[in-house]
């Protein structure tokens, strides 16, 4: 893999865990909990909070190294965002999106994340995970 995924967990409690992947999945991509306990998806609109980012890239129906944890900086596939924006679970399956405050019930619009870096572009952005 060309870019890290983990960048730093400065000491804070991160894990790198063992899922199947229930879809295609790519490195830095948002992962929700699958049908199963032992399965991961992509994070989806209505997912939060979310299980982690995988590590690597994973096909349908083989292992996911997923990165779980809080206080960790990691690269998270993003749209475009300033330094210091909150993310949500948004739009693009597997994606985070600037945070958009609503009275939306639920697990929706839920900061899971925020930016550490100018992101000029939608990609991998150096994230840290709440």
């Amino acid at each position: 893999m060309a870019t890290e995924i983990l960048i730093n967990d400065g000491g804070a409690p991160s894990r790198i865990l063992p899922f199947v992947a229930s879809e295609a999945i790519s490195a830095g991509e948002v992962l929700k909990a699958g049908t199963t306990g032992s399965e991961c998806s992509l994070a989806t609109v209505t997912t939060a909070p979310v299980l982690g980012v995988a590590l690597t890239d994973a096909a349908s129906g083989s292992m996911c190294n997923v990165i779980s944890g809080r206080g960790i900086i990691v690269n998270i596939q993003c749209t475009d965002e300033a330094a210091g924006a909150n993310l949500m679970v948004d739009g693009t399956a597997g994606q985070l999106d600037l945070w958009v405050d609503s009275a939306t019930a639920g697990l929706t619009n839920q900061v899971v994340a925020c930016t550490l870096e100018n992101n000029d572009g939608a990609g991998l952005t150096r994230c840290m995970l709440f």
